[in-house]
C-alpha cells in the first residue's frame, strides 16, 4: 500500500510540472484523503444484549454520568441537561448578538473542571485573550484593548492571572485554511491534554480544499466532518454560525429559525443541537412579551435537540457586555426594604391595600 501511494504521489508531481503549485497541493491532499478513507478503522459490531447490559448497569449505578457536560448556566442545565459527549452543537445568531461572548462564558464555565480547546478563526489570540480577561475581571474589553485603565481596574488585573491559571483552556487561532491540520490538532490535544470540548468561532470562517469552488458543498462537508469528529473522538464540538440576512427582511417576529442558518441546510441536518441567540434590544424593542425591560436581555432558544426537549431560557449581560448570567439570579438580586414600604404606605392610604394584594411578605418575592 505504501509503495502504491508513493508512486501516485510521484506521478502527481512529475505529470504536473507546469501546473500551479496550489493545484498540485490540492491533488496531493485529495489523494491523502482517499488513502485515509481506505485505511479507516471500522469498529466491531456489538450485540444489542451487550449494549443494553452496559447501559442498564450505568443507569443503576449511583455514579455521575460522565457523558454529560454542564454549561454552567443553571436554567439551561436544568431544562436541557447541558451538553453531551459525541454531540455536534451549533450556536447561531446575527451579527452583534453575542455569539463570541456566549462561547467565552461557556468555555470559562466548562474549563473549570473539563479540558477545553478553543479555535478562534474570527479573532486573533490577543483579541480573544482580551475577551477572557474582560470576562473574568469585569473590565470593559475596550478599556483593555486601548490600555485605558483606572488604578482600580489595574488592581483587578492582578487577580486575573491566578484565576485563569485554574482553567484547563487551550486556544488556537490557526488551522482555518486546512481542515486536515484542524483535525490533526484536535487529535493531538485530546491525547496530550484530555480535551473533551472543542469550541469553534465561527463555522463559516473554516475552509477545505475538497470543495473549494463550491461554498455550499464545502460548508456541508465541514459540518459533516465536525459531527464525525464529535462522534468518533467522543468529544463535544460547539461551533458558532452566522445567520442569513433573511432575518432582517422578515416581517413580524425577528426570532431566528432553522432555515436562517447561513449557506447550507446541512448544518441543521448534521447538528445534534441548534441554539439561537436573540436580543430584542438589537431590534429596538424596549420590552419583551412578558413586560420585562430588554436592556441586556438575551433569549437562548434551543430550536433543535436530538436528545431532549425544545424551549428557551433568558440570560442577562452586564453593562459592558463581558458576561452573561442567569436571568433568575438577576431578579433575586432585588429585595424590598420594609422600612421604605412602611414610609410609602404612611404617605398613601391606597398603597397599603395594593401591597396587601401583592402579598409581599418575603424579602425576595421573586
Amino acid at each position: 500500500m505504501k509503495q502504491e501511494l508513493k508512486i501516485k504521489i510521484e506521478n502527481i508531481i512529475c505529470n504536473n510540472s507546469n501546473a500551479d503549485e496550489k493545484e498540485i497541493i490540492f491533488q496531493l491532499k485529495q489523494l491523502l484523503y482517499e488513502a485515509e478513507l481506505q485505511n479507516s478503522i471500522v469498529k466491531d459490531s456489538k450485540s444489542i444484549a451487550d449494549l443494553v447490559s452496559e447501559s442498564v448497569n450505568q443507569l443503576k449505578s449511583n455514579s455521575q454520568n460522565n457523558n454529560t457536560i454542564k454549561s454552567g448556566f443553571a436554567d439551561f442545565d436544568k431544562m436541557f441537561g447541558g451538553f453531551g459527549l459525541g454531540e455536534f452543537i451549533v450556536i447561531g445568531g446575527r451579527t452583534a448578538m453575542g455569539k463570541t461572548q456566549l462561547l467565552v462564558n461557556l468555555s470559562l464555565n466548562i474549563s473549570k473542571t473539563i479540558p477545553v480547546l478553543y479555535f478562534t478563526f474570527d479573532l486573533s489570540e490577543f483579541l480573544l485573550t482580551s475577551r477572557f480577561i474582560a470576562s473574568v475581571s469585569g473590565i470593559p474589553a475596550s478599556n483593555i484593548l486601548q490600555h485605558d485603565l483606572t488604578d482600580e481596574e489595574k488592581n483587578k488585573l492582578s487577580l486575573v492571572e491566578s484565576k485563569l491559571n485554574k482553567h484547563k483552556l487551550f486556544i488556537n487561532d490557526s488551522c482555518n485554511n486546512s481542515f486536515t491540520a484542524f483535525k490533526a490538532h484536535c487529535q493531538q490535544q485530546i491525547e496530550r491534554n484530555g480535551v473533551k470540548v472543542i469550541f469553534i468561532d465561527y463555522l463559516q470562517m473554516m475552509s477545505s480544499s475538497k470543495y473549494r469552488n463550491h461554498r455550499e458543498l464545502e460548508i456541508s462537508y465541514i459540518s459533516r466532518e465536525l459531527k464525525n469528529i464529535a462522534k468518533d473522538l467522543n468529544v463535544c464540538v460547539i461551533a458558532t454560525s452566522q445567520l442569513s440576512r433573511a432575518v432582517e427582511s422578515r416581517f413580524g417576529s425577528k426570532h431566528p429559525q432553522l432555515s436562517d442558518l447561513r449557506e447550507s441546510g446541512a448544518i441543521e441536518q448534521n447538528a445534534d443541537k441548534v441554539i439561537f441567540i436573540y436580543r430584542p434590544e438589537y431590534y429596538g424593542l424596549e420590552y419583551d412579551d412578558e413586560g420585562n425591560n430588554t436592556a441586556g436581555l438575551a433569549e437562548i432558544i434551543l430550536a433543535k435537540n436530538r436528545n431532549g426537549s425544545l424551549g428557551s431560557i433568558k440570560l442577562l449581560s452586564d453593562n459592558y457586555f463581558t458576561n452573561f448570567r442567569s436571568f433568575d439570579s438577576y431578579k433575586k438580586d432585588f429585595s424590598f426594604s420594609q422600612n421604605r414600604l412602611d414610609e410609602m404606605t404612611a404617605k398613601n392610604s391606597n398603597m397599603k391595600n395594593l401591597l396587601g394584594n401583592l402579598d409581599l411578605e418575603s424579602e425576595t418575592p421573586f
